[in-house]
């Protein structure tokens, strides 16, 4: 490879541009970095092999760009020295809790809110929900083995679960309306955490005196778009007793506003200062899905604020499904439908948590940090380019 290093504009290597062409622009956005690699590829790789992707030609591209390219993490051994967990010798703890805690106790037996509403996670990534369209009974099967192999969970309808055996459901999260709940109250009996599929202040009520009725100890989960209103609804939303947000951007990592939308990562960190900012961060559970690709994007979100990430299209690509179009939203997403060997689908899906977890560990531990909670909300652990843009721009005014 001595030649692509030291004659650039001479000779290269690039994949076959109709590698790319499964997935779509989002994923394919930086086909031309071929010393890092695509989206696309590093997926493909860590799914096939459960390794890290490693390269040591050297990487002369850009050193920011968009989206959570502009966030670079700080891993300085000088201030914080780093801990030696990659290797087992140190242990550092991936588990989070999904859910919420209660301030104060309440000595009265006949009073749910003494319970503490919470499941543990071993990995703050869980598989979000995917719709008929983007989904198939091989795709399904491959993410219910694949969360119980790993001990985490997955977002599926109920129709969806009925296509599984009773032994695949076990990590199963229901995506569900006010309505069905009311309807179907068996659902909060067997399940260990329930998601709302949107905020309705009444039917969230009549769920949650269901849900004490009835099991008090499970979360209940709603799920808020991305928008500049998002910060607000999360504040009301916490303050009526809400256990878990599930904040949702796009496939493409963009909020729902349809003027001038922004990223996740800044929507988040707007959410989590103004959970902070009104006290009530610790009484909410965040998880943040959309425009998630690849492992260093678990711990920026966390970074900015969020508990734990579900995984949507990185599904799709880790499974090799080949994409028709544009696959921004579920509304407008749509693949092949391929039948394949499911066990084949969670093995891949398990080697992909596996290169995650192992690159998750490795941050932590250049970073000094023994607990992946302790990382949540630290800007501190991280630069972000516009603000050091801003912090440049004005030094140089100030000069002139």
């Amino acid at each position: 490879m001595r030649c692509v290093q030291e004659y650039p504009g001479v000779c290269s290597v690039d994949r076959n541009p109709e590698f790319y062409e499964f997935a779509d622009s989002y994923w394919a956005s930086d086909r031309e970095a071929t010393t890092s690699g695509s989206p696309v590829s590093t997926v493909s790789y860590e799914a096939e092999t459960g390794k890290i992707p490693i390269k040591g030609m050297g990487y002369k591209g850009p050193f920011t760009g968009p989206g959570w390219d502009s966030i670079w993490t700080d891993m300085s051994e000088i201030v914080r020295p780093t801990r030696d967990g990659v290797y087992g010798r140190e242990f550092i703890s991936t588990l989070v809790d999904v859910g919420s805690k209660k301030r104060l106790l309440q000595f009265d037996e006949h009073n749910s809110a003494q319970f503490s509403k919470t499941i543990e996670v071993s990995l703050p990534i869980i598989f979000d929900y995917l719709p008929p369209n983007l989904n198939s009974q091989s795709i399904l099967e491959s993410i219910a083995g694949a969360s119980a192999r790993t001990d985490t969970f997955f977002i599926a309808s109920s129709t969806q679960a009925n296509q599984l055996s009773e032994a695949q459901r076990r990590r199963h999260i229901p995506l569900t309306s006010g309505t069905y709940m009311e309807n179907n109250i068996e659902t909060i009996h067997d399940a260990e955490m329930i998601e709302l599929e949107s905020y309705e202040p009444t039917l969230l009520e009549t769920v949650k005196h269901k849900r004490d009725d009835i099991n008090p100890t499970i979360p209940i989960c709603v799920r808020l778009p991305l928008t500049q209103k998002a910060g607000d609804i999360a504040i009301a939303l916490a303050e009526g007793g809400t256990d878990v947000i599930h904040l949702t951007a796009n496939y493409h990592g963009e909020g729902w506003d349809k003027e001038n939308p922004r990223f996740v990562k800044d929507l988040v960190r707007e959410v989590h200062g103004k959970l902070v900012r009104e006290s009530r961060r610790d009484d909410v559970t965040l998880i943040v899905s959309g425009g998630i690709t690849r492992a260093e994007h678990v711990p920026k979100a966390i970074i900015c604020g969020a508990d734990l990430v579900a995984l949507d299209t990185t599904v799709l690509v880790a499974l090799q499904s080949r994409f028709l179009g544009e696959c921004s939203s579920s509304e407008s997403g749509r693949i092949v439908s391929e039948q394949f060997d499911s066990k084949w689908g969670e093995q891949r899906l398990v080697n992909l948590l596996a290169s995650w977890h192992d690159q998750l560990i490795e941050i932590l531990s250049a970073m000094g940090i023994r607990d992946v909670r302790r990382l949540r909300g630290d800007v501190g652990r991280a630069m972000f380019n516009e603000d050091l843009e801003k912090e440049a721009f004005r030094d140089i005014a100030r000069r002139n």
